[in-house]
């Protein structure tokens, strides 16, 4: 906080994040979309806020989570952020209400069947401040990726359409990575796909998985050679690999696990998961078929 001769208390946007539950990037999306929310500006141009700027984005995070989307209430007055948020408040809830993310999905997917790739855009945004990291990828993200490959697959959706999803789903993710924040004395986890494995999502959000218990993730992308990645986790000091094979030969697949492990020092841990991998999984290699159990490993390192 910065305080100035005969002014109010200033705060710098990190501290408005930390109060507020808004993330500094949500923070500077909705400016850059909907106008200044700091009052002024550092002569080194940092954003700074009034302790009523503060109140107005909290107001803002509540209506969030009661369902109402960001371009709709980003630039109305405080006032009216109240009069909304109370209204909300004292609804009568309906018989049946709809989870917020099943709203977030469905918003999502209509968006992508539209070919809307704005509007698309947006629901992401509001959706990664709307919820914490790991409840938005279990409960909206996963289970989108899930409906758009059903789609495709069934011929609902086109190539553009699926590209348009995953070109936005990818920068979602890679920001909610970027997010992520290690605890003192953390362990690293490497996370990426075999050599020849293409689809990323896995691990990504197994990345994010581990990231959100406080582990210190490196996610080095899909399609890593097992020399490559043996080069990675042995600088980063890595205590574990999270490997996501999802759409190669189940052959192949196990291959690809058995090279890994081989690569790998056996202090190592090798975690797979992935519709690709078939059982027994390679010896040394831990099957880990959901995010539940990247959490809970990354929790016993």
């Amino acid at each position: 906080m910065i305080r100035t001769p005969h002014t109010a208390p200033l705060y710098r946007i990190q501290a408005v994040a930390n109060a507020t539950g808004v993330s500094e990037h949500a923070l500077r999306v909705w400016e850059r979309r909907y106008g200044e929310m700091a009052s002024s500006r550092s002569p080194a141009g940092y954003r700074l806020y009034t302790e009523e700027d503060v109140a107005r984005i909290r107001v803002i995070k509540e209506l969030l989570d009661q369902g109402h989307a960001i371009g709709e209430i980003a630039t109305l007055a405080v006032r009216d952020l109240e009069r909304l948020r109370d209204r909300g408040k004292g609804a009568a809830a309906p018989a049946l209400p709809q989870p917020i993310a099943e709203v977030a999905r469905k918003r999502f997917i209509d968006a992508i069947a539209a070919l809307d790739p704005e509007e698309a855009q947006r629901v992401a945004a509001s959706s990664t401040v709307a919820f914490p990291a790991y409840e938005l990828i279990t409960t909206v993200i996963s289970p989108i990726l899930r409906e758009l490959g059903e789609r495709w697959q069934s011929g609902q959706f086109s190539v553009a359409q699926e590209h348009a999803a995953s070109a936005i789903i990818r920068n979602q993710l890679g920001e909610l990575l970027r997010m992520t924040r290690p605890t003192d004395n953390a362990p690293t986890i490497v996370a990426t796909t075999p050599e020849g494995e293409l689809h990323e999502f896995g691990a990504m959000l197994a990345a994010i998985a581990a990231g959100t218990v406080g582990a210190r993730v490196i996610y080095l992308g899909p399609n890593t050679p097992a020399g490559d990645l043996a080069s990675a986790v042995k600088s980063a000091k890595a205590k574990a690999a999270v490997i996501s094979v999802v759409a190669m030969d189940p052959k192949k697949a196990h291959d690809a696990l058995v090279t890994i492990r081989k690569a790998l020092p056996k202090t190592v841990a090798v975690w797979a998961g992935g519709a690709a991998i078939t059982k027994p999984v390679p010896a040394g290699v831990t099957w880990t078929p959901s995010l539940d159990d990247v959490r809970a490993r990354a929790t016993e390192l």
